[in-house]
């Protein structure tokens, strides 16, 4: 068992060495949300932890599947890593106090890192910087965000190498039938699951509850609430334990928003509260009405007024807005209600302690850090101008007729243009991220304007 906790670097080697560790992983999360890193000798650990793991900065440009490096464009300015500097290395320095054994693999352990320049400057458009930038000005105004993110993901009958050739129809789910909380399907799929639940237990990793989700094969797990950056570390260790232990057993997992158009999507709710600086939380006011207090509403009308300009973090992929279509519980809207699966935000009343806003609208391929930042961002945004939300909804906001309330982006390269042109986010966010994130997902919507479909060609080929 490894001691948890900060611990200095000769003191956190020896650990290792007691704990017959022999490899440690150091990564961090990319754009995209995929863990990039290395594998390093414990003997090898002190010299990185005082220097810094030189690794190129090449993956920054990478696109989700590799096939290609997403030139800089030609009118950005800020950090874009460009093959006419040559791909340098950057520093990825670990964060001891994330420390915690790999157990589905012999004698490892890992260190989350964030990524900096050669002179040691945080690099503005990591993922986990970002959000730790917004977490500083939440500091400034007093506050400390706590978050809990839940996560559905497929288990699929597939590979690496099947999926290469597999249409969408052709995909093999896990088990075959739908069974949303089924207990009985829950007992079929438990081996499974506890395989997940105990592995992420044994990392560290607070899950709270699993069950079967109304997709076949499709699971839900929720994590426990943390402070921000805790809870966006916890949901990215997860997504990465969940692909590794499926795939270790012959599967595949997903969280792919819409693996098949026929199947539910994958969300990924965002749950967030405040607290202030004493730990008090600040949502709830016994003398309000419904018990949210000035503070909520603030952050409540902060979110939604920059939902539409935020959409492209929280939908990242074309593939994401597949999902949102009427009745797939998915945040389509810029509204909120008191327990509304409908709505894009789900007012939760708990009491002083639970209290809180469930953010409905991103898929299972958030980048967990990115989504947090801009829930919170958006919050913020709320207070400090002290915006009112518009009101509670408690309409089946589906049925509600075009018109009625705001609509969302329904494409990636709509929310794009949003995210370009939103000067909030370049305030929170930080311009150098702004301006490389519009750049790779510009990039995505245009790989995907080439792209010849199956569905184009069931649909033209004979025909025309």
């Amino acid at each position: 068992m490894i001691q948890q906790g900060v611990l200095s670097a000769e003191a956190l080697i020896a650990e290792l060495r007691t704990s017959g560790v022999g490899t440690v992983v150091l990564g961090g999360a990319d754009t995209h949300g995929i863990m990039r890193g290395k594998r390093v000798p414990v003997e090898q650990l002190e010299r990185l932890i005082e220097h810094g793991m030189p690794i190129c900065d090449v993956f920054w440009v990478l696109n989700v599947d590799e096939s290609e490096m997403v030139p800089r464009p030609p009118d950005h300015t800020g950090y874009f890593p460009t093959e006419t500097n040559g791909y340098p290395d950057i520093l990825a320095i670990p964060d001891l106090a994330t420390l915690r054994r790999v157990p589905w693999h012999d004698s490892t352990a890992l260190m989350l890192c964030d990524f900096h320049g050669q002179d040691r400057a945080p690099l503005p458009i990591s993922p986990r910087t970002v959000l730790d930038r917004v977490i500083q000005r939440a500091r400034q105004m007093g506050f400390e965000p706590q978050c809990g993110l839940e996560f559905e993901f497929y288990v699929l009958r597939e590979s690496a190498e099947s999926v290469l050739t597999r249409r969408p129809a052709d995909l093999e789910p896990y088990q075959p039938r739908p069974s949303t909380y089924g207990v009985v399907m829950g007992s079929r799929i438990e081996p499974l699951a506890r395989l997940i639940r105990e592995s992420a237990l044994a990392h560290d990793l607070p899950v709270e509850t699993c069950n079967p989700e109304t997709g076949p094969g499709q699971f839900e797990i929720t994590l426990r609430y943390a402070p921000a950056l805790k809870a966006a570390d916890d949901a990215f260790l997860f997504k990465t334990a969940v692909k590794e232990l499926i795939q270790q057993e012959g599967l595949m997992a997903t969280f792919m928003a819409k693996p098949r158009a026929d199947w539910a999507g994958n969300s990924c709710h965002v749950h967030v509260s405040l607290t202030d600086q004493s730990g008090t939380p600040v949502f709830f006011d016994a003398n309000a009405k419904h018990g949210f207090s000035a503070t909520m509403r603030h952050f409540v009308g902060g979110i939604i007024a920059t939902m539409s300009e935020l959409t492209a973090i929280m939908a990242p992929t074309v593939n994401s807005y597949s999902r949102f279509t009427p009745y797939s519980w998915a945040g389509t809207t810029a509204t909120w209600g008191i327990d509304n699966r409908t709505t894009g935000l789900r007012a939760v009343c708990e009491g002083q302690e639970g209290t809180r806003i469930e953010h409905r609208q991103a898929g299972g391929d958030v980048n967990p850090y990115l989504a947090t930042a801009a829930v919170v961002a958006g919050g913020l945004h709320g207070i400090a101008n002290e915006l009112e939300p518009a009101d509670l909804t408690h309409a089946d906001v589906y049925a509600l007729a075009p018109g009625t309330v705001p609509t969302l982006p329904t494409s990636l390269g709509q929310a794009t243009d949003q995210l370009a042109a939103s000067r909030t986010a370049r305030e929170w966010l930080g311009e150098d991220f702004v301006g490389h994130y519009v750049g790779m997902k510009r990039a995505e919507c245009e790989a995907h304007r080439r792209a010849v479909t199956d569905w184009e060609i069931a649909r033209y080929l004979e025909a025309l």
